[in-house]
């Protein structure tokens, strides 16, 4: 039986991720493990697939709702022994004041217990009050244990285990003395992906024998509650024909890889065929494409390899140009673009579908949670659609916009901006979807990548 565990923290910063990495590596010497990231980020996903060497799953109350999201977690578990989840942010913050999709509702939706990883520099008794605040805040969820994180020494370790222990009746199962090894580097959207860190795997056995060194694995595994079988039906209904096949070029590489692993999945459900390819490396767009999805990632990075490949510009230009039903996000939209403008204000030409180019600034253009209200008909979806996206970005789009088919909101906000940006056969946005709940817009992508493939002057 599956046996699953949530990692969290009080708050972003304090070790839970550095932590997870550990656990999941060193549990996978034995078991096989499924990961889980809570929350849209699409980075510390890269790092679990490297680390439990299986496919990482996102749980987002927002992007899924809480039915699509308890199916891909039960329905993932099969995969493995044992389940790590790593929380977002503090244990308990969310969406508004209420905890609202935040760590601590997710783990009492899948009824799984919590590890708190605590940051206890400079702390000795004061770790047990802030821990005791955790620990009796939300009586209904199931705080377990507790890992102490950037000990000075041995002796500052004994006190904090031994007031935590004693004031909160909760187990203290290790601690990570401080190792400047342990940092991993960053830039302005958090961790550097995984895909580009020299020796991941290296590094990811150095954490799993300082975390085996320092932390009881077996307290942790006895910690951790065995799952439940939970019967989870398909959430896809519509499939195309056995006989057609509907082949989905997918950009994979350095440049794009944000995708959800249920998203992509949920495409080949339906009875697409994916195929990927580079952007960067490739000469041209794999052939008898019917349809193109161009994910997120860091084109602005990129932009020199991306602008020097000349021939798949003319590639995926001419393709978009003929029809090809064609989805972008975020970062695949700034790739559809005239030209980038990196952070040293240097210009890349791009694709150039749309008449603008995108500018990289200093500051977040938009971030966090977002909801969409179609406006035109598009790829993905018919007008009066509503959807729960996120966006993330620090580039803006400058020039001729083209025509809208979004109006895009916060959240118990009014004010909106336009996105959905639409050209013949061509959506592309800033707003990241999770395509695992949205089934019927996997549909209507697919549905209009056949009748393109039937007959190449369709046009929605």
């Amino acid at each position: 039986m599956t046996r699953g565990i949530v990692i969290a923290a009080p708050y972003s910063g304090s070790g839970k991720t550095t932590v997870t990495l550990g656990l999941m590596r060193a549990l996978t010497r034995q078991f096989p493990v499924v990961p889980f990231k809570i929350g849209p980020d699409y980075i510390d996903p890269s790092y679990h697939q490297a680390a439990a060497k299986n496919e990482p799953h996102n749980l987002d109350l927002f992007l899924l709702g809480e039915e699509n999201l308890k199916k891909i977690f039960f329905k993932s578990i099969k995969k493995g022994e044992m389940a790590i989840v790593e929380g977002v942010m503090g244990l308990f913050d969310g969406l508004g004041t209420e905890s609202w999709a935040s760590t601590a509702h997710v783990a009492k939706i899948l009824k799984l217990p919590v590890i708190l990883v605590v940051d206890v520099r400079s702390m000795s008794t004061s770790a047990a009050a802030l821990v005791h605040g955790f620990q009796t805040y939300d009586p209904e969820l199931q705080l377990v244990g507790v890992i102490c994180n950037l000990t000075s020494s041995k002796t500052h370790y004994n006190h904090v285990k031994k007031s935590i222990e004693r004031d909160c009746n909760l187990p203290v199962v290790g601690h990570l003395p401080f190792k400047k090894f342990l940092d991993l580097p960053e830039r302005q959207l958090g961790l550097i992906p995984a895909w580009h860190i020299i020796d991941i795997d290296k590094w990811l056995d150095h954490c799993a024998d300082f975390l085996l060194k320092n932390v009881n694995l077996n307290q942790i595994i006895d910690l951790m509650k065995p799952l439940e079988k939970v019967d989870v039906s398909s959430t896809f209904q519509v499939k195309l024909p056995p006989s057609e096949t509907i082949r989905i070029g997918i950009a994979y590489d350095g440049a794009f890889h944000f995708y959800y692993s249920d998203g992509l999945e949920t495409l080949r459900s339906a009875g697409a065929e994916l195929v990927s390819f580079s952007p960067m490396n490739d000469k041209f767009l794999p052939e008898g494409l019917d349809g193109l999805i161009l994910g997120g990632g860091f084109p602005e990075t990129n932009a020199l390899g991306l602008s020097y490949n000349q021939s798949m510009r003319n590639s995926i230009r001419s393709a978009i140009e003929n029809g090809l039903p064609t989805y972008a996000e975020c970062g695949g939209m700034m790739y559809l673009t005239q030209e980038i403008e990196d952070y040293t204000h240097c210009f890349y030409p791009m694709v150039g579908i749309f008449p603008v180019k995108a500018i990289m600034g200093k500051r977040l253009q938009h971030f966090g949670y977002v909801e969409v209200k179609v406006t035109r008909n598009n790829v993905l979806a018919p007008t009066d659609t509503i959807l729960h996206g996120h966006e993330f970005h620090y580039s803006e789009l400058i020039g001729s916009l083209p025509i809208s088919s979004y109006k895009v909101k916060k959240p118990n906000q009014k004010n909106t901006w336009d996105s959905g940006f639409v050209y013949k056969n061509c959506l592309a946005s800033y707003v990241h979807l999770h395509l695992s709940a949205y089934p019927e817009l996997v549909s209507n992508f697919l549905n209009h990548c056949r009748l393109w493939k039937k007959n190449h002057s369709y046009l929605i």
